[in-house]
């Protein structure tokens, strides 16, 4: 507590230019732009976030619009509201949505004590991608919660697994994990029911099949546009920063992501008699097994953080906690936000004593100040590479007066705009520091493919 006091007080950085929760801009423009007849997910979202104050309109800095229909009421309801109060609004729902994660993931474990509870929640809000989530307005936080909450609900079988299942689509990529988890007929018809209003939506607010066939495409185009910047944390991407050619590290990519959902799926049939390990085995696998995931998506991690750093065996404790605190702290932070840096190694350690802490079962031992030491010698490797690589980031590192092509698509303009901030570049430090979560994230999946069966 003492760290995380510190790093929000006198180490707190001053903040960066731009509006309050930056990526709400996305989403509250497809919102507007929908409520006006148009098409959210044009290049005419642009028209809305100029209006939005910290916006530097001297040049294009367009952050497109990539949700799916179904969100588009939500975005709908905010974009009704000036953006200050639609912030205000959207923050708010995000902490809630840190609290039901939080809740949600500790009833899949052992009833858990009072001082395990709030470590848990020390170290989930200490996280480098929760305070990404909070801070950019990320809807991955709601994602994440809808997972956990879908899980929390199929163990117990509740009608609320639809809901929470529906909220979890709301990002889908994250919401793929859930399928490690069927393994009951009521968990299926919860599911499938969920799915049909997902894709019934899709088809009425989206356009029908013609617009669903156009959102796949403006999908492509985008996850084409950002395939190799700065900004993903996939294996493609680190294998290019260190000099692979970008055809052979996105076959080599493509291999390894069929191998390890054959892997999540050899999980589901082992643990199909505890369904939550063979899911949150599924969670810490999905970075390694899909093209496109960014740093504030890591928060679906706190899910197996949880589950695994409570089991009994205290080596998948071990394992589990190794693995969290790699996954849990902004690596790649400390090259983009270098005047962030002392306040990114106290959040690490905040969470590393958290984990400890938590892990504890009530009685500390040398084995539970594994994170702590993990994180020491990993922060005095990750500083100076990050030192010595600093990262630019969008759009602070565009000129004032840059314009896009007249008459591009949105995917082309958002493409320009990361090829003037300079995060298409293939360097080895940036690759360093990208690969650690990922080498967590493994970690985490083995932890779980050591815990019992049945």
């Amino acid at each position: 507590m003492l760290a995380v006091a510190l790093a929000f007080t006198v180490l707190l950085p001053h903040r960066t230019p731009g509006p309050w929760a930056r990526d709400l801009e996305a989403y509250y423009a497809g919102g507007a732009i929908w409520n006006a007849g148009g098409d959210p997910w044009s290049r005419a979202v642009w028209d809305v976030q100029k209006t939005i104050p910290g916006v530097v309109t001297t040049r294009d800095e367009l952050l497109p619009f990539v949700g799916p229909a179904p969100s588009l009421p939500l975005w709908s309801l905010l974009a009704r509201e000036p953006y200050e109060e639609a912030a205000v609004v959207w923050t708010s729902l995000l902490t809630l949505a840190l609290v039901v994660l939080v809740a949600a993931s500790l009833g899949l474990r052992a009833p858990p004590e009072r001082m395990e509870i709030f470590a848990a929640g020390v170290f989930a809000f200490a996280a480098g991608p929760t305070l990404s989530d909070l801070s950019l307005g990320q809807l991955a936080l709601i994602s994440a919660a809808g997972v956990a909450g879908a899980l929390y609900a199929f163990r117990r079988n509740s009608p609320w697994a639809i809901l929470a299942t529906f909220l979890a689509a709301l990002q889908p990529n994250l919401a793929l994990p859930l399928a490690a988890a069927l393994t009951r007929r009521r968990v299926v018809a919860s599911v499938a029911l969920a799915a049909t209003a997902f894709g019934a939506l899709t088809l009425a607010l989206g356009g029908g099949l013609a617009g669903l066939a156009a959102y796949v495409h403006h999908l492509e185009r985008h996850a084409d546009a950002e395939r190799f910047v700065s900004i993903q944390h996939t294996l493609p991407v680190i294998l290019a920063s260190f000099g692979t050619p970008r055809s052979t590290a996105l076959g080599i990519g493509t291999a390894v992501g069929l191998i390890v959902v054959g892997c999540a799926l050899a999980a589901a049939i082992a643990y199909r008699k505890r369904p939550e390990i063979a899911a949150v085995i599924a969670i810490a696998l999905l970075p390694l097994s899909i093209p496109f995931f960014h740093e504030h998506d890591f928060v679906v991690e706190l899910i197996p953080a949880i589950v695994l750093c409570a089991v009994s065996d205290a080596r998948v404790r071990t394992f589990a906690s190794a693995g969290a605190i790699l996954v849990l702290v902004d690596w790649f932070g400390l090259a983009q936000r270098q005047p962030a840096q002392a306040q990114i190694a106290t959040l690490a350690i905040a969470v590393a004593c958290a984990l400890g802490a938590y892990q504890a079962r009530g009685t500390l031992q040398r084995r539970d100040l594994i994170p702590l030491a993990v994180v020491v010698v990993l922060l005095g490797i990750a500083i100076p590479v990050a030192r010595a690589a600093p990262a630019p980031v969008w759009p602070d590192a565009m000129s004032l007066t840059f314009r896009a092509t007249p008459g591009a698509d949105v995917s082309s303009v958002w493409a320009q705009e990361q090829r003037a901030s300079d995060l298409d570049r293939d360097v080895a430090g940036w690759g360093v520091l990208r690969a650690l979560p990922l080498t967590g994230c493994a970690l985490l999946a083995f932890a779980g493919t050591r815990c019992r069966r049945s």
